[in-house]
């Protein structure tokens, strides 16, 4: 069992009733790929409170007068810039890691210069 399948534990008349929305609204909100309930091997919608916050989100969008392909276009772009900020993290890390190692390895090169370095006497020097 996978977490995204112990998540989803509620049916669409469950989510129906914690939403306050109705079942065929939840319904036309998965046809526009709004939403995309965990389905069982034999096909039953089944949401997790992910999913309720979701259509509750949705609902709120929807009264605001913003129509289901622009909540569409709204979430899309949410997922990229949750995508984007999940990749700067990710470059800022390499970055970092960059830094350290681009100073450690500086740091052996002055340490190999002490040991190439000799210093001579006033003895062998001659006028």
């Amino acid at each position: 069992m996978n977490s995204e399948e112990s998540n989803a534990i509620y049916f669409i008349s469950v989510a129906s009733s914690l939403s306050g929305i109705h079942q065929q609204t939840i319904r036309t909100y998965e046809n526009k790929g709004l939403i995309k309930p965990f389905r069982t091997g034999g096909g039953t919608r089944r949401y997790s409170q992910n999913d309720i916050d979701k259509l509750i989100q949705i609902q709120d969008l929807s009264q605001r007068g913003i129509n289901l392909d622009g909540i569409k276009i709204i979430y899309e772009m949410k997922d990229t810039i949750d995508n984007l900020k999940k990749k700067v993290l990710l470059l800022e890390n390499e970055i970092s890691n960059q830094k350290v190692e681009s100073k450690n390895k500086e740091k052996e090169i002055h340490q190999s210069y002490k040991n190439e370095i000799v210093k001579k006497s006033d003895k062998s020097i001659r006028k």
